[in-house]
């Protein structure tokens, strides 16, 4: 229990690098913007997978372009299944049940995105809800041997349960079973929804702590670091195409006719300047706080002169716009009013430390003002 925790707190421990050197131009051949549906949908002609950086959770660019892509009638016709970074597996039942069209209780159902093991708010913003509905409204245009599956790919918790609670550590093996069991042996097409940092080839190393007595758990951090969707699926034999999102830099500094690109626009990158670029200019890099139980701690820094080149990490970008186009999705009203729901997120944040239940108390403050 203590092991798991303290993994849990060195990863959600987090800081931004600013890295100036790395916002240079590069060189390379131009990139060029294609269409994005049709580019995705062509790379399920010679792919498993196409994993889909969600960019910043939440945001409304993102997922307005999801919902455009599920929507083509040309989707169902070249996916099956779609796996998703914000549903609980231990719920896989009920939203089968929910996207095939039958009757499901909305108590039930919000468990899916609402119970995960994350503690916080990120999967409550109503556009994930939305997703599941898409998905339905969709299905009910099909015929069933068609319809679209969608599989949840956070590791299966029962918060009623608090063995399941205790025993959930939140590492990338999941999805990743999820996606060989459902999707490859069944030699089926998934398009996969991840946040960015799970879907990665490459990640850049970080440098030894300066207290040897936090080597080992440095070690255990670069270890869950090393094991992200994308490679443990190319270590399989896997085809997979990799869309990163960029929604925190402008990659107009990086090719300076990016400005002039329909949004959304999809891009190749190998060759271009928004390939070799570094990854250190596309990535905040999460800087880890590894703790030892005599209370030393110490920041991870990464090692800028092991930063993989973006081609290395990514297939293609997705362009959304510039960051200050980006816009985040808020709760909802409903919610921030119902009172089971704050009594739920109010009691999971306090158990975790008392500051994200006092910024959950805020968040919900300002919606209610707004």
């Amino acid at each position: 229990m203590g092991r798991v925790l303290l993994i849990v707190a060195l990863l959600c421990a987090a800081a931004t690098i600013g890295l100036a050197d790395a916002q240079h131009a590069s060189p390379g051949i131009p990139a060029a913007p294609i269409d994005p549906i049709t580019g995705i949908l062509e790379m399920f002609k010679t792919h498993d997978v196409v994993a889909l950086s969600e960019g910043n959770h939440g945001n409304e660019q993102g997922h307005a372009f999801r919902l455009a892509l599920i929507r083509d009638p040309r989707f169902a016709a070249a996916v099956n299944d779609i796996v998703v970074e914000f549903g609980n597996a231990h719920y896989q039942a009920v939203i089968d049940r929910f996207v095939q069209g039958e009757p499901v209780a909305y108590e039930e159902l919000r468990k899916v995105w609402q119970d995960t093991t994350q503690r916080g708010t990120v999967w409550d913003r109503p556009i994930y809800e939305a997703f599941y509905g898409a998905v339905r409204d969709v299905n009910a245009t099909l015929p069933a041997e068609r319809q679209l599956r969608v599989l949840l790919g956070d590791p299966p918790i029962d918060w009623d349960d608090p063995q399941s609670r205790s025993g959930a550590l939140r590492t990338d093996d999941f999805p990743v079973s999820v996606i060989q069991r459902e999707v490859v042996a069944k030699k089926r097409r998934a398009l996969v929804i991840f946040g960015g940092m799970h879907l990665t080839r490459k990640r850049t190393p970080f440098l030894p702590p300066k207290d040897p007595a936090l080597a080992p758990m440095a070690a255990m951090v670069t270890k869950l670091q090393e094991g992200t969707i994308v490679m443990q699926l190319d270590r399989l034999g896997v085809r997979v195409f990799v869309v990163s999102t960029p929604t925190n830099v402008d990659i107009s500094t990086l090719q300076a006719n990016v400005v002039a690109w329909r949004r959304p626009s999809l891009s190749l990158i190998r060759g271009t300047p928004l390939g070799l670029a570094s990854t250190l200019f596309y990535f905040s890099e999460t800087v880890p706080v590894v703790r030892a139980r005599g209370g030393i701690e110490e920041k991870l820094l990464p090692d800028v002169a092991a930063a993989p080149l973006m081609q290395e990490v990514a297939d293609a970008v997705l362009y959304l716009g510039p960051p200050s186009t980006i816009t985040q999705n808020r709760l909802s009203r409903e919610l921030c009013t119902d009172p089971s729901y704050l009594k739920m997120r109010v009691e999971r944040l306090s158990e975790f430390a008392p500051e994200p239940a006092a910024k959950f108390k805020a968040e919900c403050e300002a919606v209610l003002q707004r």
